[in-house]
Protein backbone atom coordinates (compact mmCIF):
# COMPACT_ATOMS: atom_id res chain seq x y z
CA UNK A 1 0.00 0.00 0.00
CA UNK A 2 2.76 2.37 0.72
CA UNK A 3 4.51 1.45 -2.22
CA UNK A 4 1.20 2.19 -4.61
CA UNK A 5 1.21 5.38 -2.49
CA UNK A 6 4.31 6.95 -3.39
CA UNK A 7 4.13 6.30 -7.21
CA UNK A 8 0.65 8.04 -6.99
CA UNK A 9 2.06 10.97 -5.05
CA UNK A 10 4.93 10.85 -7.47
CA UNK A 11 3.10 11.02 -10.31
CA UNK A 12 0.86 13.58 -8.63
CA UNK A 13 3.90 15.71 -7.87
CA UNK A 14 5.37 15.58 -10.93
CA UNK A 15 2.42 16.47 -12.73
CA UNK A 16 2.14 19.45 -10.54
CA UNK A 17 5.86 20.11 -10.69
CA UNK A 18 5.16 20.74 -14.91
CA UNK A 19 2.03 23.35 -14.32
CA UNK A 20 4.74 25.48 -11.79
CA UNK A 21 7.50 25.24 -14.31
CA UNK A 22 7.79 26.66 -17.76
CA UNK A 23 10.61 24.03 -18.42
CA UNK A 24 12.31 21.15 -16.66
CA UNK A 25 15.47 19.94 -18.42
CA UNK A 26 17.12 16.95 -18.11
CA UNK A 27 20.66 15.65 -18.32
CA UNK A 28 22.57 12.51 -18.30
CA UNK A 29 20.34 10.50 -16.86
CA UNK A 30 22.20 7.46 -18.45
CA UNK A 31 24.60 8.15 -15.84
CA UNK A 32 22.10 6.30 -13.45
CA UNK A 33 23.05 2.98 -12.85
CA UNK A 34 20.72 0.27 -12.21
CA UNK A 35 20.52 -2.85 -9.98
CA UNK A 36 23.33 -1.02 -8.02
CA UNK A 37 23.15 1.19 -4.49
CA UNK A 38 23.71 4.95 -5.30
CA UNK A 39 24.16 7.61 -2.80
CA UNK A 40 23.30 10.63 -5.08
CA UNK A 41 24.93 14.12 -3.58
CA UNK A 42 23.31 17.32 -4.85
CA UNK A 43 24.03 21.10 -4.22
CA UNK A 44 20.62 22.61 -2.77
CA UNK A 45 19.86 26.04 -3.38
CA UNK A 46 15.70 25.48 -3.37
CA UNK A 47 14.30 23.58 -0.17
CA UNK A 48 12.09 20.69 -0.72
CA UNK A 49 11.69 21.61 -4.49
CA UNK A 50 15.17 20.20 -5.12
CA UNK A 51 14.43 16.72 -3.88
CA UNK A 52 10.85 16.78 -5.29
CA UNK A 53 12.46 17.46 -8.81
CA UNK A 54 14.96 14.63 -8.50
CA UNK A 55 12.63 11.95 -7.67
CA UNK A 56 9.99 12.30 -10.42
CA UNK A 57 12.96 12.96 -12.64
CA UNK A 58 15.10 9.75 -12.08
CA UNK A 59 14.66 5.84 -12.98
CA UNK A 60 15.18 5.05 -9.58
CA UNK A 61 12.75 4.82 -6.46
CA UNK A 62 15.21 7.36 -4.15
CA UNK A 63 15.61 7.70 -0.18
CA UNK A 64 15.85 11.20 0.84
CA UNK A 65 17.75 12.97 3.83
CA UNK A 66 15.75 16.03 5.13
CA UNK A 67 16.59 18.38 8.06
CA UNK A 68 14.15 17.07 11.26
CA UNK A 69 12.78 20.67 11.29
CA UNK A 70 10.35 19.96 8.70
CA UNK A 71 8.56 16.82 10.40
CA UNK A 72 7.45 18.69 13.26
CA UNK A 73 3.81 18.65 12.26
CA UNK A 74 2.37 15.12 12.71
CA UNK A 75 0.27 15.37 9.46
CA UNK A 76 3.61 16.73 7.48
CA UNK A 77 5.56 13.95 9.29
CA UNK A 78 3.18 11.25 7.75
CA UNK A 79 3.12 12.47 4.61
CA UNK A 80 6.84 13.08 3.73
CA UNK A 81 7.19 9.72 5.49
CA UNK A 82 4.92 7.78 3.12
CA UNK A 83 7.24 10.05 -0.07
CA UNK A 84 10.41 8.37 2.24
CA UNK A 85 11.67 11.15 3.49
CA UNK A 86 14.99 10.92 6.20
CA UNK A 87 14.91 13.11 9.21
CA UNK A 88 18.28 13.94 10.11
CA UNK A 89 18.85 15.61 13.05
CA UNK A 90 21.07 18.30 14.16
CA UNK A 91 22.23 20.72 17.03
CA UNK A 92 19.29 23.33 16.33
CA UNK A 93 16.45 21.11 15.99
CA UNK A 94 16.63 21.22 20.37
CA UNK A 95 18.56 18.05 21.03
CA UNK A 96 21.24 17.47 23.45
CA UNK A 97 24.76 16.24 22.52
CA UNK A 98 23.42 12.63 23.68
CA UNK A 99 19.57 12.76 22.49
CA UNK A 100 21.63 13.61 19.14
CA UNK A 101 23.66 11.15 18.40
CA UNK A 102 21.21 8.53 19.48
CA UNK A 103 18.56 9.66 17.05
CA UNK A 104 21.38 9.89 14.07
CA UNK A 105 22.93 7.26 14.80
CA UNK A 106 19.49 5.29 13.67
CA UNK A 107 18.85 7.04 10.89
CA UNK A 108 22.48 6.00 9.42
CA UNK A 109 21.67 2.29 10.59
CA UNK A 110 18.25 2.88 8.35
CA UNK A 111 20.64 4.37 5.04
CA UNK A 112 22.93 1.16 5.40
CA UNK A 113 19.91 -1.14 5.32
CA UNK A 114 18.99 1.31 1.91
CA UNK A 115 22.19 0.79 0.09
CA UNK A 116 22.70 -2.62 1.21
CA UNK A 117 19.17 -3.51 -0.21
CA UNK A 118 20.72 -2.10 -3.23
CA UNK A 119 18.35 1.01 -3.48
CA UNK A 120 19.13 4.67 -3.58
CA UNK A 121 19.29 7.60 -1.09
CA UNK A 122 19.71 11.08 -1.97
CA UNK A 123 21.64 13.52 0.60
CA UNK A 124 22.61 17.27 0.24
CA UNK A 125 26.31 17.04 0.75
CA UNK A 126 26.53 21.21 1.68
CA UNK A 127 24.54 20.46 4.53
CA UNK A 128 22.27 23.60 4.08
CA UNK A 129 20.38 25.06 1.44
CA UNK A 130 21.70 28.87 -0.24
CA UNK A 131 20.58 30.85 -3.38
CA UNK A 132 24.19 31.17 -4.29
CA UNK A 133 25.10 29.69 -7.83
CA UNK A 134 28.25 27.63 -6.59
CA UNK A 135 29.03 24.25 -4.77
CA UNK A 136 30.11 25.16 -0.76
CA UNK A 137 32.00 23.14 1.11
CA UNK A 138 31.27 19.84 1.73
CA UNK A 139 29.88 18.47 5.37
CA UNK A 140 31.20 14.73 6.29
CA UNK A 141 28.15 13.04 7.05
CA UNK A 142 27.85 11.42 3.66
CA UNK A 143 31.14 9.83 4.40
CA UNK A 144 29.67 8.51 7.66
CA UNK A 145 27.01 7.05 5.74
CA UNK A 146 29.05 5.88 2.77
CA UNK A 147 31.94 4.18 5.13
CA UNK A 148 29.50 2.45 7.68
CA UNK A 149 27.30 1.03 5.26
CA UNK A 150 30.25 -0.59 3.41
CA UNK A 151 32.10 -1.54 6.58
CA UNK A 152 29.19 -3.46 7.55
CA UNK A 153 28.09 -5.11 4.55
CA UNK A 154 31.53 -5.35 2.73
CA UNK A 155 30.15 -6.91 -0.93
CA UNK A 156 28.21 -3.58 -1.73
CA UNK A 157 28.95 -1.88 -4.58
CA UNK A 158 27.87 1.81 -4.08
CA UNK A 159 27.69 4.33 -6.49
CA UNK A 160 27.77 8.09 -6.00
CA UNK A 161 25.96 10.12 -9.22
CA UNK A 162 26.76 13.86 -8.41
CA UNK A 163 23.16 16.36 -9.42
CA UNK A 164 23.21 19.36 -10.25
CA UNK A 165 20.14 21.30 -9.78
CA UNK A 166 20.19 24.98 -11.77
CA UNK A 167 17.94 27.14 -11.81
CA UNK A 168 17.01 30.61 -13.96
CA UNK A 169 15.27 32.07 -11.03
CA UNK A 170 15.15 29.59 -7.62
CA UNK A 171 12.15 31.48 -6.18
CA UNK A 172 9.94 32.35 -9.45
CA UNK A 173 6.81 30.73 -10.60
CA UNK A 174 7.23 30.12 -13.96
CA UNK A 175 11.11 29.63 -14.27
CA UNK A 176 12.84 27.33 -15.41
CA UNK A 177 15.14 24.27 -13.83
CA UNK A 178 17.62 21.77 -15.23
CA UNK A 179 18.87 19.12 -13.45
CA UNK A 180 21.97 17.33 -14.20
CA UNK A 181 23.30 13.67 -13.43
CA UNK A 182 27.40 13.69 -13.56
CA UNK A 183 28.94 10.52 -14.21
CA UNK A 184 29.15 7.99 -11.52
CA UNK A 185 31.93 7.43 -8.59
CA UNK A 186 33.06 4.03 -7.64
CA UNK A 187 32.90 4.18 -3.70
CA UNK A 188 34.75 0.96 -3.37
CA UNK A 189 37.99 2.61 -4.77
CA UNK A 190 38.54 4.78 -1.82
CA UNK A 191 36.56 2.33 0.85
CA UNK A 192 39.96 -0.34 -0.03
CA UNK A 193 42.53 3.03 1.15
CA UNK A 194 43.87 1.77 4.11
CA UNK A 195 44.36 5.34 5.57
CA UNK A 196 40.45 6.25 6.35
CA UNK A 197 41.57 9.84 7.17
CA UNK A 198 43.22 10.05 3.67
CA UNK A 199 40.65 8.31 2.08
CA UNK A 200 37.54 10.42 3.26
CA UNK A 201 39.85 13.51 1.97
CA UNK A 202 40.36 12.23 -1.15
CA UNK A 203 36.54 11.23 -1.18
CA UNK A 204 35.03 14.86 -0.67
CA UNK A 205 37.87 16.35 -3.43
CA UNK A 206 36.70 13.98 -6.32
CA UNK A 207 32.99 14.23 -4.93
CA UNK A 208 33.28 18.20 -4.71
CA UNK A 209 35.01 18.13 -8.66
CA UNK A 210 32.80 16.30 -9.57
CA UNK A 211 29.51 18.08 -8.46
CA UNK A 212 31.46 21.14 -9.71
CA UNK A 213 30.90 19.95 -13.27
CA UNK A 214 27.46 19.77 -13.34
CA UNK A 215 26.98 22.84 -10.99
CA UNK A 216 27.06 26.22 -12.07
CA UNK A 217 30.08 27.30 -10.02
CA UNK A 218 31.38 31.44 -9.11
CA UNK A 219 33.93 30.46 -6.77
CA UNK A 220 34.97 34.35 -6.44
CA UNK A 221 32.75 35.29 -3.50
CA UNK A 222 33.75 38.41 -3.25
CA UNK A 223 32.99 39.69 -6.91
CA UNK A 224 29.76 36.95 -6.96
CA UNK A 225 27.46 40.01 -7.60
CA UNK A 226 29.51 41.74 -10.46
CA UNK A 227 29.50 38.59 -12.01
CA UNK A 228 26.10 37.91 -12.45
CA UNK A 229 25.07 40.10 -14.85
CA UNK A 230 27.27 38.66 -17.47
CA UNK A 231 24.49 35.70 -17.76
CA UNK A 232 21.06 35.81 -19.26
CA UNK A 233 19.11 33.48 -17.20
CA UNK A 234 18.99 30.81 -19.50
CA UNK A 235 22.45 30.30 -19.33
CA UNK A 236 22.36 28.92 -15.68
CA UNK A 237 20.50 25.69 -17.70
CA UNK A 238 23.80 24.94 -18.86
CA UNK A 239 26.61 24.61 -16.14
CA UNK A 240 29.11 23.58 -18.72
CA UNK A 241 28.94 26.50 -20.70
CA UNK A 242 28.54 28.89 -17.57
CA UNK A 243 31.95 27.51 -16.11
CA UNK A 244 33.75 27.70 -19.45
CA UNK A 245 32.54 31.29 -19.47
CA UNK A 246 33.52 32.17 -16.22
CA UNK A 247 37.33 31.32 -16.80
CA UNK A 248 36.50 34.77 -19.96
CA UNK A 249 34.76 36.97 -18.07
CA UNK A 250 36.58 40.38 -17.69
CA UNK A 251 35.05 42.49 -14.62
CA UNK A 252 36.25 45.67 -16.38
CA UNK A 253 34.05 45.11 -19.30
CA UNK A 254 30.33 46.43 -19.09
CA UNK A 255 28.13 43.46 -19.48
CA UNK A 256 25.15 43.41 -21.69
CA UNK A 257 22.35 44.52 -21.00
CA UNK A 258 19.58 41.89 -21.64
CA UNK A 259 16.19 43.56 -22.88
CA UNK A 260 14.11 43.62 -19.89
CA UNK A 261 10.47 45.30 -21.34
CA UNK A 262 7.87 45.77 -19.73
CA UNK A 263 4.98 43.18 -19.21
CA UNK A 264 1.96 43.78 -21.48
CA UNK A 265 -1.33 43.42 -20.70
CA UNK A 266 -2.03 39.51 -20.71
CA UNK A 267 -5.79 38.93 -20.83
CA UNK A 268 -4.74 35.34 -19.99
CA UNK A 269 -3.19 36.32 -17.00
CA UNK A 270 -5.93 38.13 -15.94
CA UNK A 271 -8.98 34.99 -16.20
CA UNK A 272 -6.65 32.74 -14.69
CA UNK A 273 -6.32 35.70 -11.47
CA UNK A 274 -9.76 35.94 -11.62
CA UNK A 275 -10.72 32.42 -11.64
CA UNK A 276 -8.57 31.66 -9.06
CA UNK A 277 -8.87 34.29 -6.37
CA UNK A 278 -9.13 32.36 -3.59
CA UNK A 279 -6.01 30.15 -3.86
CA UNK A 280 -4.07 33.28 -5.03
CA UNK A 281 -5.73 35.09 -1.75
CA UNK A 282 -4.46 32.18 0.39
CA UNK A 283 -1.00 32.59 -1.45
CA UNK A 284 -1.11 36.19 -0.65
CA UNK A 285 -2.16 35.54 3.15
CA UNK A 286 0.76 32.96 3.34
CA UNK A 287 3.81 34.38 1.67
CA UNK A 288 5.07 37.32 4.02
CA UNK A 289 4.89 34.44 6.93
CA UNK A 290 7.60 32.73 5.07
CA UNK A 291 11.30 33.70 6.90
CA UNK A 292 13.90 31.92 4.44
CA UNK A 293 13.43 32.89 1.09
CA UNK A 294 14.93 29.59 -0.49
CA UNK A 295 11.20 27.89 0.75
CA UNK A 296 9.20 30.77 -1.35
CA UNK A 297 8.97 28.15 -4.02
CA UNK A 298 8.33 25.54 -2.05
CA UNK A 299 5.20 27.00 0.10
CA UNK A 300 4.02 28.52 -3.10
CA UNK A 301 4.01 24.92 -5.06
CA UNK A 302 2.88 23.17 -1.73
CA UNK A 303 -0.19 25.79 -1.65
CA UNK A 304 -0.77 25.40 -5.66
CA UNK A 305 -1.02 21.57 -6.27
CA UNK A 306 -3.27 21.63 -3.14
CA UNK A 307 -5.69 24.99 -3.46
CA UNK A 308 -5.94 25.08 -6.90
CA UNK A 309 -7.81 21.68 -7.33
CA UNK A 310 -9.99 22.30 -4.30
CA UNK A 311 -11.08 25.24 -5.47
CA UNK A 312 -11.50 24.65 -9.32
CA UNK A 313 -13.52 21.38 -8.21
CA UNK A 314 -15.76 23.40 -6.06
CA UNK A 315 -16.41 26.10 -8.22
CA UNK A 316 -17.41 23.27 -11.27
CA UNK A 317 -19.87 21.96 -8.28
CA UNK A 318 -21.13 25.49 -8.77
CA UNK A 319 -20.96 25.74 -12.95
CA UNK A 320 -22.65 21.89 -12.68
CA UNK A 321 -25.34 23.46 -10.74
CA UNK A 322 -26.64 26.03 -12.45
CA UNK A 323 -25.66 25.05 -16.40
CA UNK A 324 -25.49 21.43 -16.46
CA UNK A 325 -23.02 18.39 -16.06
CA UNK A 326 -21.36 19.08 -19.58
CA UNK A 327 -20.64 22.62 -18.91
CA UNK A 328 -19.23 22.43 -15.48
CA UNK A 329 -16.61 19.64 -17.14
CA UNK A 330 -15.52 22.23 -19.72
CA UNK A 331 -15.45 24.81 -17.11
CA UNK A 332 -12.67 22.19 -15.31
CA UNK A 333 -10.96 21.42 -17.78
CA UNK A 334 -10.73 24.94 -18.94
CA UNK A 335 -9.23 26.01 -16.09
CA UNK A 336 -6.48 23.80 -15.36
CA UNK A 337 -5.37 24.21 -19.23
CA UNK A 338 -5.52 27.77 -18.78
CA UNK A 339 -2.72 27.33 -15.71
CA UNK A 340 -0.74 25.17 -17.56
CA UNK A 341 -0.93 27.39 -20.91
CA UNK A 342 0.11 30.61 -18.59
CA UNK A 343 3.12 28.75 -17.07
CA UNK A 344 4.49 27.82 -20.50
CA UNK A 345 3.66 31.29 -22.02
CA UNK A 346 4.93 33.21 -18.38
CA UNK A 347 7.71 35.86 -19.38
Amino acid sequence: MKKLWYYFMRAYIALGLDFYYKKILVKGKKNITKNKAILFISNHPNALIDPLLVATHSSRTIYYLTQAGVFKNKIVKKILDSVNMIPVYRVRDGLNSKDLKTYNDEIFQYCYQILNKKQALLIYVEGSHNFRRKVRPFKKGFTRILFGAMDKYNDLEIDIIPVGMNYTNVDGYASKVSINYGEPISFRLFWEIEDRNEAIKRLITEAENKLKLVTNHISDGENYEKIIPYFKPDEFLFPEKVNEKLKYINLNTVPQKSNNSKNKFNLLQLIVSVNSFFPLLIWKKIKPTIKQTEYISTFRFAVGITTFPIFFFIQKGIVTYFFGSTIGWIYLILSFLSVLLLTKTHK
